[in-house]
């Protein structure tokens, strides 16, 4: 892998790690960190630990998504 290729991919893979590892966090923590109110459990704010899970888990898919196209693209053309 060349220096071009690995800074092309260094910004998803830290989205990556960041929110796949911070979705692990607040599910295993069962809570969720809300503006102005702090620190929630599920069941003091399920629709936002519901949403902030969804919104990670999605960013976390669409940031390896785009590492699989980046490498297919880099090496079959």
């Amino acid at each position: 892998m060349n220096a071009s290729l690995f800074w092309s991919l260094f910004g998803n893979i830290i989205g990556l790690v960041f929110c796949a590892g911070y979705a692990a966090y607040i599910f295993v923590r069962q809570g969720v960190h809300v503006r102005g109110q702090g620190w929630k459990t599920k069941q003091e704010a399920p629709k936002s630990f519901y949403f902030t899970i969804g919104i990670l888990v999605l960013v976390s898919i669409i940031s390896l998504g785009s590492i699989i196209f980046r490498l297919y693209t880099h090496y079959n053309v």
